[in-house]
């Protein structure tokens, strides 16, 4: 058996292919990644479509995703796949007739986030995502607006490894908040403005508070700019970094800022961030909008603190601090943990029965 696993991007903006890459290596399935190399960066392992995105020109980029489709298509033709594992919704709607004549109930579906796409071709859409064997989905709050008709499978953007790996070194950290200023860290891509700013507003300048944005993204030159000519002084900037730097970069934070803008567009109010696992992991509490899906898990297993509105950030961030306990914020760390585990279990088990399926 030969799978092909189709993916839209560059291998470093996925942390989620190798969760499939460990299954397949594991049952000893032989395997070929087809990227796009959107940056012009040479990866191991995969077989690269090189061309760079014109985001500038909608018609180039129009004919980017053809040329794609047909780099594709030509590989699937001549290589005989037995089965696909596509990435993103906009990919699955780009190979569509290909897939529904070809790999019909042989091909998985993943989709991490949303996509105007989806809405723009409903029906393909849905007729993809019922010929699929299952859909891979990072959240359960996509149930919200995927196709009622879908066998949807949970699958978490976080590595096992360090899931387990923390399971097993509880506690990480004594969290006690005995310095006079919390430290509230934003950590991974900084793309969100909007969000950002309005956070950056509410704690500028407050002696109570300190800031740090540790990463890179379209949006940090704005805040930058916006920090320099507001004059605030108590925000630092780290920079890019390794995933594996990730527990010294944090160890002195108090708060993990996941607050998000909420829109029609990105169906802000159904995601799961990244920064939602290193709260858990790293058994610091975090920040998150109300009414949202992260809101639902921080008040199941007492994570943080949930904001309805920005305002209420520097009185509610004191009153947790002050009535913090430690024992039932790091047992909600150790169940949410387990939870992701068992969700883990279950999603390796449908890939398994994916692979074995006739």
């Amino acid at each position: 058996m030969k799978i092909a696993l189709l993916f839209p991007n560059n291998v470093f903006t996925s942390p989620y292919l190798k969760y499939y890459k460990n299954i397949l290596e594991k049952e000893n399935i032989e395997y070929d990644l087809y990227t796009w190399d959107r940056n012009g960066v040479d990866e191991e392992g995969c077989i690269p479509f090189k061309n760079k995105v014109n985001v500038s020109l909608p018609l180039l980029r129009t004919l980017d995703f053809i040329k794609f489709r047909a780099f594709l298509t030509g590989h699937l033709k001549k290589n005989n796949y037995d089965k696909v594992i596509v990435f993103s919704g906009q990919l699955g709607i780009l190979m569509g007739d290909y897939l529904f004549k070809y790999y019909p109930k042989k091909y998985i579906l993943d989709i991490r986030d949303f996509s105007p796409v989806m809405n723009y071709f409903k029906n393909r859409f849905a007729k993809l995502v019922e010929q699929s064997f299952f859909v891979c989905i990072s959240s359960n709050g996509f149930k919200q607006w995927l196709p009622p008709k879908g066998n949807y499978v949970l699958g978490h953007n976080i590595d096992i490894h360090l899931v387990e790996e923390s399971l097993n070194n509880f506690p990480n950290r004594e969290k006690t908040f005995e310095k006079k200023t919390l430290k509230v860290d934003t950590i991974g891509q900084i793309k969100d403005f909007n969000s950002d700013a309005k956070f950056i507003d509410q704690l500028k300048n407050d002696k109570r508070f300190e800031m740090e944005f540790i990463g890179f993204g379209h949006a940090l030159p704005n805040l930058k700019e916006k920090i320099n000519s507001e004059q605030v002084e108590n925000i630092k900037f780290h920079g890019p970094y390794e995933k594996k730097e990730e527990p010294h970069l944090l160890k002195n934070t108090d708060l993990i800022n996941i607050l998000i803008s909420r829109f029609d567009s990105n169906k802000g109010s159904t995601l799961l961030s990244n920064r939602l696992y290193l709260s858990a992991l790293y058994n610091i509490p975090c920040i998150v909008n109300g009414d949202t899906e992260q809101s639902k898990i921080i008040k199941k297993y007492n994570l943080g603190i949930v904001v309805d509105r920005y305002e209420e950030l520097p009185q509610k961030l004191i009153t947790y601090r002050d009535n913090f306990c430690h024992h039932s914020f790091k047992n909600g760390c150790r169940a949410f943990l387990n939870d992701v585990k068992k969700d883990y279990s279950f999603f390796e088990k449908n890939v398994t029965n994916f692979l074995i399926a006739k």
